[in-house]
């Protein structure tokens, strides 16, 4: 009897202890959606636990999604789960000093002790330390790397039999934008050549992308970065992130060990004759700090393993969804690109180099780029923790300390409510019309002195994120798509019998296809006229 009454005394207490750390939590759900949050937890518990998968989750939630009142709350545990799919949640969450961080959720991710995933102050202190490598003179000094390797990927295109045809794989192109990529990211990150557009042999950039394979897969289902419980639970998948992780570390280790040791060579030298050097890439940055004691070496390796795959993986990605969305669309937007680039070329037709004056003129390939980045967002998610208790911008809601935030981009630029009923269908044109739009906006501002008109969310779209977070590399990414983008099209026609509509979306960390096995490109030489 005594055993049966301390038992229930103990769960009563456990139980109210348990509510107690839950109340911020309900009363988030409350506030947001009343007993209708309240009532539909159970179904959505059921619904997250069945589609915690990578291969499915982001498919479950563009289908689900419409079902519920948004932003929708989850109780998981003791912490919210907050989903935000509207353009002023997204500005009021990438705004906050409260959702500076991200959650531990994305401590599976394999790159996480750079900047990408520093936190609070660190990432403060960090991205001061690294924006000068990526300062407006540093990004345009590039251009010499990106059109050097741009022509060889063009030669790669034009000589290797599966890259060109009528049966090219979307994998094989794929593979070879990555390492043409990658060899980019290399000499301007670690200003170091590795010939991967020739030639990747030890496979670098298919481990790259293997293990952002695997990281998303311990995103969704972070019990697997407790390495006992990966081992035990998954000892395969286990081995294999351990050989890929030890492979990447090896390779940017031999990479910096051997930079540094020079650098420090040439330092000595440029002391000895009183040269200062001025100009330094990222990984020259990063030896400045180490030398003025604020870095260690493990650190700038750190920082060179993050800043390399973020750049290529986005990067190249990227590209390919352009290519994707010109190649399915059945309209003239192959021969628009065209017309304007050859405007701009010398000759019209020289493409061996493209300069950042040039691209400037480009303004419809820019409202091509755009409205491909906008269809197919590159990173569809983005998770964000609340470091402390805020107020949604807007509401009343309070989100409590430890939520989990999810940011989904994908969904937001695909949405009727903010980009019209054709939302999901690939028109550039809409941001011609939209600048124009502006444009004429803004001179009529000017000239009334009078208030705006309302005019498309500025949050509502977000190729590579806004906010207190935004992305160090922007300007540096669409320079590498475009001066691709360029001298493919200049070279080649790019078809294909697929239909966007057809496309079936995996959330890898960045945006895959599940079906790109079945995705096949034609891709022709181009006839100069």
């Amino acid at each position: 009897m005594h055993l049966y009454v301390a038992l229930w005394v103990c769960g009563t207490l456990l139980t109210l202890l348990l509510g107690w750390q839950q109340r911020k939590c309900w009363r988030l759900i409350w506030q947001l959606n009343g007993w209708r949050g309240v009532a539909q937890q159970p179904l959505l518990w059921l619904l997250l636990c069945i589609n915690l998968h990578p291969d499915s989750i982001l498919d479950k939630v563009t289908r689900l999604r419409v079902l519920f009142k948004r932003p929708l709350a989850i109780l998981i545990g003791t912490r919210a789960l907050l989903y935000i799919d509207d353009p002023a949640g997204m500005e009021c969450i990438l705004n906050a000093a409260e959702c500076l961080d991200k959650t531990f959720m994305q401590e599976g991710f394999f790159a996480r002790k750079g900047l990408l995933h520093a936190r609070g102050q660190k990432w403060k202190l960090r991205r001061k330390q690294l924006n000068p490598a990526f300062n407006h003179n540093i990004v345009i000094s590039f251009f010499d790397v990106f059109n050097s390797v741009g022509n060889q990927l063009v030669e790669q295109f034009a000589t290797q039999s599966q890259l060109h045809g009528d049966a090219v794989k979307f994998k094989d192109a794929e593979d070879m934008l990555s390492r043409a990529v990658l060899e980019v990211s290399c000499l301007t990150i670690m200003g170091t050549p590795t010939n991967f557009t020739q030639a990747d042999d030890a496979h670098i950039a298919t481990t790259y992308k293997r293990l952002l394979e695997i990281s998303a897969i311990k995103t969704v289902k972070p019990w697997l970065q407790i390495d006992l419980l990966h081992r035990l639970l998954e000892p395969q998948l286990y081995a294999e992130a351990e050989a890929c992780n030890q492979l990447l570390v090896d390779f940017v280790a031999q990479i910096v060990q051997r930079k540094h040791r020079n650098w420090q060579l040439r330092n000595a030298i440029d002391d000895a004759e009183d040269v200062t050097w001025q100009r330094r890439i990222f990984i020259e940055q990063m030896f400045q700090l180490a030398a003025n004691g604020e870095l260690t070496l493990q650190d700038i390796e750190d920082e060179a393993q993050s800043m390399v795959l973020v750049s290529f993986e986005t990067v190249s990605n990227s590209i390919m969804i352009a290519l994707l969305c010109l190649a399915t669309h059945k309209g003239d937007c192959q021969e628009r690109l065209r017309a304007e680039i050859a405007t701009v070329l010398p000759h019209g037709n020289d493409a061996s180099y493209v300069g950042v004056e040039q691209l400037q003129q480009l303004r419809y390939l820019d409202a091509f780029v755009n409205e491909a980045l906008r269809l197919l967002a590159t990173v569809p998610m983005n998770l964000r923790h609340v470091s402390r208790d805020f107020q949604l911008a807007e509401r009343e809601a309070i989100v409590p300390q430890n939520t989990i935030i999810v940011l989904d981009t994908f969904n937001m630029q695909r949405d009727a409510a903010w980009w019209g009923d054709r939302a999901k269908q690939f028109e550039p044109q809409r941001f011609l019309q939209h600048q124009l739009a502006l444009d004429q906006e803004q001179e009529q501002h000017e000239q009334t002195d009078g208030p705006n008109s309302q005019r498309r969310h500025s949050y509502s779209f977000l190729p590579f994120s806004k906010g207190l977070r935004t992305c160090i590399g922007r300007r540096y990414s669409f320079f590498i798509m475009k001066v691709f983008l360029v001298k493919l099209l200049n070279s080649f026609e790019f078809h294909s019998d697929l239909q966007l509509d057809q496309l079936q979306f995996v959330e890898g960390i960045s945006l895959k296809f599940r079906n790109a096995d079945d995705i096949l490109f034609q891709i022709q030489p181009h006839k100069q006229t």
